[in-house]
This record gives C-alpha cells, structure tokens and sequence, in this order.
C-alpha cells in the first residue's frame, strides 16, 4: 500500500510537470503570435506614414506651386511659376520654419543633359532651382507636377514673356 501511494504520488507530481510544461508551451506559443502581429502592424504603419508623407507632399505641390511666393502675376497669366522668385527665394532663411517637407525644387525640363543649380550669377542659363533643403531628413523621396516656367527679357528693348516647361518637385521624408 505504502509503494501504490509512492506511485501514484509520482504519477501526479509527473502529471503536475506535464501540465505546467504544456502551459508554458501555450503561453509561448501566443507570445509568438503576438510578436509576429505587432511586427506586421508596425510595418503596415510604416507603410502608411509614408504614403500619408506622399499624399501630403503631392497636396503640398499644387498648394505651393499656386502661392504668391512662386506663382506669377497677373500680366504674365496664370498657372506659372515665376523663375525671377525662385531665384530670390533660394537659399531664404526665412521660409526654413514655414515649409513643412524635405525639400522644393524646381527642375526646367530641356534637352540640356548636365544640371546647372541656379544662382543670381548665371540666371536664365540653368536648370534646376533648389528652394529648399531640410537638412535633418535622413531619407526622403519625391514627387512633383507640371508647370510652365515664366520670365520676362529684354529683347531689343521690349520686355517680352518667355515660358518654359518645369517640374514643381516636392521632397517628403520617408518613414
């Protein structure tokens, strides 16, 4: 009677152990599945901060491609970019806090194969207006509209309205 009770005492201390092992096993198995639903969450909002960045970005385009700082006035119509601005605006301290993106440009599309950056010294014989520059974005893309690009020259001593086809680009940070 004395080696039943032994027995049977070691059966349920093994049955006690079994039981524990099988809860932990469970408990280790739904903590996997967790850590495998939050990496897929955090990856699909990742992946949607990065898109609302580009909705934003594309929103932020059409906005600012219309706006008094860039677009042209009234005699030269509507629906330009005024390139005399743009080459002020470079480089202005003063829109660094105003802009909420990666970076503006404006990119004359032509035939020209190298990019010239625009400065005040060799205005109009360039091709791309870097506005601005957030030098804190580590990684970035862009995306941009269609615009005509629009200045005034003095030919023959008449002011005369000279376009050009452009690239409004808008740089937002990818997350």
């Amino acid at each position: 009677m004395l080696i039943e009770k032994k027995i049977s005492s070691k059966r349920s201390q093994f049955k006690i152990q079994q039981m524990a092992f099988m809860l932990l096993a469970v408990v280790l198995f739904f903590i996997l599945v967790a850590l495998i639903w939050i990496t897929i969450q955090q990856r699909n909002l990742h992946k949607q901060a990065t898109q609302l960045e580009e909705e934003k970005a594309v929103f932020l385009s059409e906005f600012l491609s219309g706006s008094s700082e860039f677009s042209c006035s009234r005699e030269m119509g509507s629906y330009c970019i005024d390139t005399d601005k743009l080459v002020v605006l470079e480089n202005m301290s003063v829109y660094r806090d105003f802009w909420p993106v990666a970076f503006i440009q404006v990119r004359k599309l032509d035939r020209q194969v190298e990019e010239v950056e625009c400065s005040k010294l060799n205005y109009p014989n360039c091709n791309l207006f870097e506005v601005y520059e957030n030098k804190n974005v580590k990684s970035k893309s862009s995306i941009g509209n269609f615009v005509a690009l629009c200045r005034y020259e003095n030919i023959n001593g008449f002011p005369k309205k000279i376009c050009e086809l452009g690239k409004f680009i808008i740089g937002y940070e990818i997350k």
